[in-house]
């Protein structure tokens, strides 16, 4: 595919926003904010503008309308629904979708190009979209599968995006390595051995830092084997964290060699955009905190809109990458795309003014800190020293603020 990225979204009297612009870089974009902000709307309104697959889950107000901006070969193309009013009048819809007769393409605005969402092929634009459930249950597979041709593959993505999103579909990876496997022989699979290739060179970079992993082979039962720090492992036995890293890896490999041609094919060359929600799911903290980078390397050039609950994974955004949504009241989401690095915030922090987590004044260690500061003031000695006692119980044993309490009650003890 020749896309670059989603440069932009608007959307409109869908879900919980009543108007919504979100711009987007060309990278990494971390979707985060207080729960209920609408994370996942944001991607499902991206889907709507592009696919035509059912979203009855949703509510459309009299306002909807929804389209988003591509940019293709350094020019903008739009692709999205408006409702033509003269037909339409939209009034509170739920668990209906608008009739798509009524609907047309959205105002020019300048862009080069405007489609309605069910012209997409004119647009030649596919993405991925993966949903939270990235458990990889157990599936005999009898053997090697014809793949379905390029048409017909852009169309199924397409049309299960709503769906996919949901966790309703998770791609047969383990068909896509059996498949891979038993072809890079072929003179005919050029890229597909390099591709191949690729994936079995950056598998290492994909484990937590303390955690051998490598791909072992697949024979004749047809099970892909794995060694996990020197213990032979079969897809389905891998942990939650492995799973859901490896659905995410090789359904991207298996997206883009399903909706390329030629060239574009090359995995580490391969444009296009990646939707996730929900990254962070069953990985462990070490995981991610390097899970960003691992993509990156393995996929330099395509772009990923993620949601995430993740204050590890906040931190290791870099200046432009996370974009913040936050309600101001019931009708209106404030949009924060900013320029700050967080790798030099604690978790609490990212978790109070990224992620609007207000329940942490009420934790133990907060309260006893808060108790000691008091006490200092009103030089109450012998209950600064059971704060310091209760402090050693749950703090951190580097923690300096128990030091710092500790010279406060030797100060008070010699005023005494």
């Amino acid at each position: 595919m020749s896309n670059s990225y989603i440069k932009k979204l608007h959307v409109k009297g869908f879900r919980c926003f009543n108007e919504l612009d979100v711009e987007f870089n060309k990278g990494f974009n971390f979707i985060v904010g207080k729960n209920g902000c609408g994370k996942t709307s944001l991607l499902r309104a991206i889907i709507l503008s592009y696919s035509g697959s059912s979203q009855e889950d949703s509510r459309y107000e009299e306002s909807f309308e929804t389209w988003i901006d591509i940019l293709q070969n350094d020019e903008v193309d739009r692709i999205g629904v408006v409702p033509n009013r003269q037909y339409c009048n939209i009034k509170n819809l739920y668990r209906s979708n608008p009739d798509i007769n009524t609907l047309i393409q959205p105002p020019s605005d300048g862009v080069r190009n405007t489609y309605y969402r069910f012209d997409i092929n004119k647009v030649n634009f596919c993405p991925m979209v993966l949903g939270a459930f990235r458990r990889i249950e157990y599936k005999a597979i009898e053997g090697m599968r014809r793949e379905i041709n390029l048409n017909d593959s852009r169309q199924e993505y397409i049309g299960n995006a709503a769906h996919n999103l949901n966790g309703g579909i998770l791609p047969n990876v383990k068909q896509w390595m059996i498949n891979r496997y038993f072809q890079i022989d072929k003179d005919w699979a050029i890229i597909e051995k390099q591709n191949w290739e690729w994936l079995i060179f950056n598998l290492s970079k994909l484990g937590p830092s303390n955690v051998d992993f490598e791909f072992v082979s697949i024979e004749r039962e047809l099970e892909p084997k794995f060694k996990v720090n020197d213990r032979i492992c079969y897809l389905e036995e891998l942990s939650s964290g492995f799973q859901s890293v490896l659905s995410i890896v090789l359904s991207i490999f298996e997206w883009i060699e399903r909706t390329n041609t030629g060239d574009d094919m090359i995995v580490k060359n391969a444009k296009g955009t990646v939707i996730i929600d929900e990254l962070d799911v069953h990985l462990h903290p070490e995981w991610q905190l390097t899970l960003k980078s691992s993509l990156q390397t393995i996929f330099p050039n395509i772009q990923f809109i993620v949601t995430t609950h993740s204050p590890h994974m906040i931190a290791t955004a870099s200046e432009g990458e996370i974009i913040i949504l936050d309600r101001i009241d019931s009708d209106v989401i404030n949009v924060t795309n900013n320029n700050r690095n967080y790798s030099g915030w604690n978790t609490d922090q990212i978790l109070e003014d990224v992620m609007g987590v207000k329940s942490l004044s009420n934790k133990v260690y907060e309260v006893l800190i808060s108790e000691g500061m008091k006490n200092i003031e009103e030089k109450n000695i012998s209950r600064l020293k059971e704060i310091i006692q209760n402090l050693e119980e749950v703090a951190h044993p580097s923690d300096t603020i128990i030091s710092v309490f500790k010279i406060k009650l030797a100060e008070l003890q010699l005023e005494d």
